[in-house]
């Protein structure tokens, strides 16, 4: 999903919500789930192909940027957090790939799977994200506490 927000006139502005039905991103549905929940209908809906994603019909649904207020805060947030998710389980699967998590890669893949969101959950906290050079969003956790957390929620879900 995409999100645009326009000049509309004096002090007001367009927002535009884009999404690719034909590559879905995932927060796609989270943002649909909050939009009903909060009762948020658009102003005007439609489906067309937007400039750069020639040759695929997107779904646009366009709002009043008052109308959403805050909202659209809300909506920025499921976004980042989709991408924190993403970006803390490809961290933290670089550090397996390594060999830097035995226990991790000796667990079974039900038992990895619960971990890896175990530990996507424990470190999405500021001191895990950064910029790179390009100035894009990226995670960074250390590998020592990683091996750490790793462990004791591996032992924890034994227990379970």
């Amino acid at each position: 999903m995409y999100i645009t927000v326009e000049p509309a006139g004096l002090m007001m502005h367009t927002v535009k919500l884009v999404f690719d039905p034909s590559d879905p991103a995932a927060e796609d549905q989270k943002v649909r789930d909050y939009l009903g929940e909060h009762e948020l209908e658009p102003r005007y809906h439609w489906f067309a192909e937007i400039e750069g994603l020639e040759g695929r019909e997107c779904e646009i649904m366009q709002f009043g940027g008052c109308y959403l207020g805050r909202n659209l805060q809300n909506i920025g947030m499921i976004q980042r957090r989709v991408v924190e998710d993403e970006l803390l389980t490809a961290e933290i699967n670089r550090h397996l790939a390594a060999g830097n998590l035995s226990d991790l890669a000796n667990a079974s893949d039900s038992k990895r799977e619960d971990t890896i969101a175990a530990l996507v959950e424990e470190f999405r906290v500021e001191e895990s994200f950064g910029q790179d050079d390009a100035g894009e969003l990226r995670a960074t956790v250390d590998v020592d506490a990683l091996q750490e957390a790793a462990t004791r929620t591996l032992a924890t879900a034994g227990e379970a």
